[in-house]
């Protein structure tokens, strides 16, 4: 039977822990990793929700995205996911930028959702961007119906174009700053989410159509091929797609 460690161990195979942002914290960051793990649960986020339900199906690990243990956290207490979760005995990893920078890895599998082909890297110095083909050029406004619909977002907001769209840049997440170098690459569209209001004023004195999708719904297209990858590497193991991850934020429309 598989361990924590295991798993560790091939989440770093795939997605090298090594290749992180400075100011990262993935990792093995919660748990023994040399207990057994025979049921898994994949999600975005180690929520309260997904830690009760990891407790309901009896899963010893947690495997998301987006760490555990992160920012300015300086102490643990029972409002803490972290805490809970080893209190519960349940082991957390987290695979955050060094799973977007992954080949098949976040970004990969936006381009993929949007049904993107001819897919590569877009040439930023991180090797975040992805961009690629759709199938015919789209108008701005078609290709924001199909952006939201095939990520399921609640809301989009973008800045408007008059030219087709044809090639997409993609950044799951927060990638605004990225938006020039989409622009070199020769992207007519790009494609992140937390767009601040001053980025959309650039963007739109530049006549580039950028979307910002949400920071769930462009990142959250990891979760079923990631754990598809765990299961077909750990066949011993139950791996269990969260039912209860979603996006934090409701929308509202007039």
């Amino acid at each position: 039977m598989s361990t924590v460690r295991d798993f560790y161990n091939f989440l770093d195979e795939i997605a090298p822990f090594a290749a992180q942002e400075g100011w990262d914290n993935s990792g093995f960051l919660v748990g023994d990793g040399s207990r057994r793990a025979e049921k898994v649960i994949v999600a975005l986020d180690a929520t309260e929700p997904v830690l009760d339900e990891a407790c309901r199906i009896g899963a010893e690990l947690i495997i998301t995205h987006h760490p555990v243990i992160f920012g300015s956290l300086k102490e643990l207490h029972p409002e803490n996911i972290a805490f809970l979760a080893a209190e519960r005995g349940v082991a957390v990893i987290s695979s955050h930028t060094s799973l977007d920078i992954a080949d098949g890895g976040v970004n990969d599998c936006l381009a993929a959702a949007l049904e993107l082909h001819d897919v590569r890297k877009c040439g930023d110095e991180l090797g975040l961007l992805r961009m690629g083909e759709l199938e015919k050029p789209l108008s701005c406004g078609e290709f924001v119906r199909h952006t939201a619909e095939k990520l399921n977002v609640g809301g989009i907001k973008y800045t408007p174009t008059e030219k087709p769209i044809k090639s997409v840049a993609v950044c799951g997440g927060s990638g605004a700053e990225f938006f020039r170098d989409a622009m070199a690459a020769g992207a007519d569209a790009f494609v992140t989410a937390n767009i601040k209001h001053n980025f959309f004023i650039d963007m739109r004195r530049a006549g580039f159509c950028v979307l910002d999708a949400g920071h769930f719904c462009t990142e959250n297209t990891v979760i079923v091929p990631l754990a598809k990858k765990l299961a077909e590497r750990f066949p011993d193991a139950e791996i269990v797609v969260s039912q209860v991850s979603r996006d934090p934020a409701e929308y509202w429309s007039k």
